[in-house]
């Protein structure tokens, strides 16, 4: 996995695009004002199914007589996230995704998700001698911007691009897809390019 890294290959960059489609189509079906209601439960329940299969993977793995750092603490990282692909295919296909508790549901594994991202970046920032940059710095960094990135999600993008954008953008009748949902989807693909390319000099792809 660390060759990989660093020398991606064709067969890596399929993996990393499924990935970020994953949670990019996850994150069209989330609903900002449903998650405000049921945000503080869902974040608790969030912050639980972190810690206890982190705490209990790694306890198991000093059990069975591996030592707790590295190999403890990177078995229970590995358990720690929860599919938020499952879980919204699965909420769909019972069409209970926009009830409250399949909004509490996606939430609180998005939520589980930005954790285990945290987790993964320490372990990775954790390899070889101590260094404050990767290990403290970026980290932090990385925290603010997704902070950032979620707030303009909520306050700057949709008024942005309903007042500014779709308004110049000429309505085609009869097509199959709308031009406003093309221009949509491509504003979508060019901001999810734009972060990730923000994020990979922050020192990891995780984020």
């Amino acid at each position: 996995a660390h060759d990989c890294q660093l020398t991606p290959d064709f067969f890596t960059l399929i993996g990393h695009t499924g990935v970020a489609l994953m949670i990019f189509e996850s994150g069209m079906h989330f609903d900002f004002e449903k998650a405000r209601v049921v945000g503080p439960k869902a974040c608790a329940v969030a912050v639980f199914g972190t810690i206890l299969p982190f705490v209990t993977g790694a306890l198991l793995t000093v059990i069975y007589g591996r030592p707790f750092m590295p190999d403890g603490v990177s078995v229970g990282t590995a358990l720690a996230p929860t599919s938020v692909g499952i879980a919204l295919r699965l909420l769909g296909e019972a069409n209970v995704l926009q009830e409250d508790f399949g909004q509490a549901i996606i939430t609180a594994a998005f939520v589980d998700d930005i954790l285990s991202l945290i987790l993964f970046n320490v372990i990775f920032s954790l390899r070889g001698d101590f260094a404050f940059v990767p290990v403290v710095l970026l980290p932090i960094i990385a925290i603010i911007f997704m902070a950032l990135a979620m707030v303009l999600a909520v306050k700057f993008w949709p008024k942005f691009i309903n007042e500014t954008i779709m308004p110049r953008i000429p309505n085609k009748e009869g097509a199959k897809v709308s031009p406003q949902d093309e221009a949509l989807f491509l504003i979508m693909m060019i901001v999810l390019l734009a972060y990730a390319t923000l994020t990979h000099f922050l020192g990891t792809h995780l984020w």
